[in-house]
């Protein structure tokens, strides 16, 4: 499972992206740069994926500005897109096999060029003296290596060749901390609404269950991520893996049950959706499901767990963003 996140950028001042993005009620962090450059952070959505282009599009338009989203896929390739008054006007992928891959079907995206690895329609977005070799070099991947390096790696260097910082462009939402983005802001939704989808219901929890001292964590976060679709409701979960427990993500629940479980526990951030069932329905089901998945993989006794957690949406999303792998119902 290869490194994967979204983000753009936004030619303006600081203040006035802040602004469009608060007036769009977009959640995002948003973070400097460079002078004039700003880079933007957005949340994931459903199956950890942050809808980057569709809020590109939107700013813009708002903004009379040129965007340009940054998008890297499970460490494969990476995808620049510029847009203009809400339309896009030049796409860039790192890897041509990716690209085809990622646009068959109906045909309905035939004006994207493919490769588009011109360093003159970056450069603009770059500041001060952009070396126009450099970039170019850095977009072709031609780093005199002979095998092909992760696109997360390429991706920074190509905004490194830009004179632009890369802590904000390489950072998705989820693994965002304040501590580490000098001059970051958090934009929140006036009034956030539930981030499942209309006919969707949305439960979150936290996960601690005992597991063996062999064990991998990140793949016993994806037995349950598929467990999660395993039973007669449609579900699916989105499984975020904690490294370290924190205090205001509901430590102080989680610490008592890993008091309980030996020989080690494991803690993990879990939202599920579903389109049929109310919450504890939901909640009931993948009790069960994970429940089963989790004793039969590793022969858990009953008080080795997994013990569920109902945590605030703070809570939930303190240690969701802080978690070091996710995984996805498959």
């Amino acid at each position: 499972m290869g490194t994967s996140y979204e983000t753009m950028m936004v030619v303006g001042e600081f203040a006035g992206v802040v602004s469009a993005l608060t007036d769009l009620d977009a959640d995002a962090w948003v973070v400097p740069a460079a002078a004039g450059r700003v880079a933007v952070l957005p949340r994931e959505g459903e199956h950890g994926v942050a809808d980057v282009d569709g809020l590109a599009r939107s700013v813009s338009a708002r903004l009379r500005t040129p965007v340009v989203s940054h998008v890297v896929v499970d460490s494969d390739a990476v995808f620049i897109t510029v847009y203009r008054d809400g339309d896009r006007v030049h796409e860039y992928v790192s890897d041509r096999a990716a690209l085809a891959g990622r646009y068959t079907g109906d045909g309905s995206e035939t004006r994207v060029r493919f490769g588009g690895a011109d360093p003159g329609v970056f450069a603009p977005f770059g500041v001060g003296s952009v070396d126009l070799d450099r970039l170019g070099v850095t977009l072709r991947g031609e780093f005199g290596t002979g095998t092909k390096v992760f696109a997360e790696f390429q991706h920074r260097l190509i905004v490194r060749a830009m004179n632009l910082d890369p802590a904000g462009l390489t950072t998705a939402f989820r693994w965002a901390r304040q501590e580490d983005l000098p001059g970051a802001v958090r934009v929140k939704p006036a009034g956030r609404a539930p981030r499942a989808a209309a006919g969707r219901t949305s439960v979150r929890v936290a996960l601690v269950t005992a597991l063996p001292l062999d064990a991998d964590d990140v793949a016993a976060g994806q037995l349950i991520a598929d467990a999660t679709g395993g039973g007669p409701l449609p579900l699916r979960a989105v499984v975020g893996c904690a490294g370290v427990l924190h205090g205001a993500a509901g430590g102080a629940e989680i610490f008592m049950a890993h008091t309980r479980v030996r020989p080690r526990g494991a803690t993990y951030y879990i939202e599920v959706q579903g389109a049929g069932g109310d919450r504890q329905q939901i909640l009931d089901a993948v009790r069960q499901l994970w429940a089963r998945a989790l004793r039969d993989r590793f022969q858990l006794t009953t008080g080795q767990g997994p013990e569920l957690i109902t945590l605030t949406d703070e809570q939930f999303e303190l240690g969701f963003a802080r978690a070091t792998a996710y995984c996805s119902t498959t």
